[in-house]
């Protein structure tokens, strides 16, 4: 079975202190003569060594429990579709960014909506004949693009996807929430920050 990280640092650490205890011993046994000194420092590297086996074990597991940051961009009128998706993806482990668990009473509305878009790796943007004619919704669409975070559009009527988009693969959710799902978790497994770019036959979607 293959180690991870913090249990190979663990056994390394183990190595080195039976080493320090080894040359302790011997500058025990050689106290007052001139290996004394060397086996002094000696042990001072060992140490030097240790702290830096942990120091890297320990940045390397608060790396790993950061969890992707996943905003949720939509129009106010597709709310139901959204609050189902919001507790489907609940189930996964990233952190899914949904103003309405996210803005607390007496919040700014506005500024947290920025921060928490700031703050995302991904968005996922709910594409509907709602969110294809609100002027806030692709506002927030092109800040995100802006700034580099990848777009992960998500079908639920016969709209058409914003110019903006229509180059990236969407998660179709109009005939079946589960199969639009699956392709949308699957899409989320990736650790790319850059949109994935996908060029079908057409890009318009069924009327």
């Amino acid at each position: 079975m293959k180690k991870s990280k913090p249990l190979k640092a663990i056994d390394s650490i183990i190595m080195l202190m039976i080493l320090m205890a080894f040359f302790y011993a011997a500058l025990v046994f050689l106290s007052g003569t001139d290996y004394a000194n060397l086996i002094q420092g000696v042990l001072g590297i060992l140490a030097a060594l240790i702290g830096l086996i942990i120091l890297s074990a320990f940045s390397d597991m608060k790396v790993k429990k950061r969890p992707r940051k996943v905003f949720i961009l939509y129009s106010e009128e597709d709310l139901d579709f959204v609050s189902k998706l919001y507790k489907a993806l609940k189930v996964t482990p990233y952190r899914i960014l949904w103003d309405r668990k996210e803005i607390k009473v007496g919040d700014n509305i506005m500024e947290t909506l920025e921060r928490i878009l700031n703050e995302s790796d991904d968005v996922i943007f709910v594409v509907s004949k709602h969110s294809a004619e609100s002027d806030e919704s692709k506002m927030s669409l092109e800040k995100a693009r802006n700034q580099n975070k990848r777009i992960l559009p998500v079908l639920i009527d016969d709209s058409e996807l914003p110019e903006e988009i229509q180059e990236i693969m969407f998660a179709d959710f109009r005939e079946s929430f589960d199969d639009g799902y699956f392709s949308l978790r699957d899409a989320l497994k990736t650790t790319s920050q850059q949109n994935k770019q996908v060029a079908p036959p057409s890009r318009k979607a069924a009327s």
